[in-house]
């Protein structure tokens, strides 16, 4: 669901004419995430009730689709309207009117990586230095390949989490880890996850199992990519440590990361045990999947 296609809606929108319901109802259902984001009020910006009465004079294969979804909830042309309104303040008709974060989107979807990097740390300068402003900063940054500073950014996000829960400040430090890697900072990134390891909650079985995953995946995807051969081992051994008590491996791609570091080392032994262990939790997977069908069918009638 990109910026370009939520433009193009907003045009066409813009001209309320009944018959480009058609038009619309085929930009939402391109793939899955346009069918959750290019919003329904598309197809209403000829009112309501002129859009109900298109659908049912139609001959639409998807006809009937449609009109459940316009009129099975109460829209109104008030509701729409303030939809529309809030399109024209995303989309100015005036450049000037637009902001410098916009013109770093724009820029970069040019191939303008410098001016992007210029407009969005501008942007970033003018706003509270808060989690949300720096991880967009840090995001635009990376995807432009501007690593370095992206890690900068990201220390910073690091510095200022007070989260009272422990496993959003090891996401952050895992992102640090994961940045410093692909800037072959590979000692950084071996501190940044031994810091993270100090932040994980104790009970590896918890509501933050999922933390415990995704940590124990990343130390396991360090391996192979650590210059050093002996310090590369000694990942592996601490990484299995690690794994230990970890709870639902068939989850986040830990074992295929257990694996790739294994066969990078040579270590037939624990390449050997980590496929027993994925076949395990294979088997545990589909052991889930049956509880939870069962449980959702509901118990049989007597």
């Amino acid at each position: 669901m990109a910026s370009d296609l939520t433009l193009a809606g907003f045009l066409v929108a813009e001209h309320r004419q009944a018959g480009d319901l058609w038009l619309h109802w085929d930009a939402k259902n391109i793939s899955f995430d346009t069918a959750l984001g290019y919003h329904l009020y598309h197809l209403l910006t000829a009112g309501v009730a002129s859009a109900t009465e298109t659908v049912r004079a139609g001959s639409h294969p998807d006809r009937e689709r449609i009109l459940v979804d316009i009129t099975s909830a109460r829209h109104t042309d008030a509701a729409v309207e303030e939809w529309l309104d809030r399109q024209r303040t995303r989309f100015p008709s005036d450049p000037a009117d637009e902001g410098l974060k916009s013109w770093a989107h724009h820029a970069a979807r040019l191939g303008e990586r410098e001016a992007s990097r210029l407009f969005m740390t501008e942007w970033a300068a003018g706003e509270p230095r808060t989690a949300d402003t720096l991880n967009t900063l840090q995001f635009h940054l990376a995807q432009l390949g501007y690593l370095a500073e992206a890690v900068e950014v990201q220390k910073e996000a690091v510095a200022i989490c007070d989260s009272s829960w422990s496993g959003a400040r090891v996401s952050k430090l895992l992102t640090l880890a994961r940045l410093q890697c692909r800037t072959d900072d590979f000692a950084g990134a071996r501190q940044t996850l031994q810091e993270a390891q100090r932040s994980l909650p104790p009970d590896k079985q918890g509501f933050d199992q999922g933390v415990w995953r995704h940590f124990v995946k990343e130390c396991f995807l360090l391996v192979p990519i650590i210059p050093d051969g002996s310090a590369a081992r000694r990942l592996l051994a601490a990484s299995e440590q690690d794994l230990h008590g970890t709870t639902r491996l068939w989850m986040d791609g830990v074992l295929d990361a257990a694996i790739a570091a294994a066969e990078h080392i040579g270590d037939q032994s624990a390449l050997r045990r980590y496929r027993a262990q994925q076949q395990a939790a294979a088997r545990e997977r589909e052991q889930e999947v049956a509880q939870s069908r069962h449980s959702a069918s509901g118990p049989e009638p007597s």
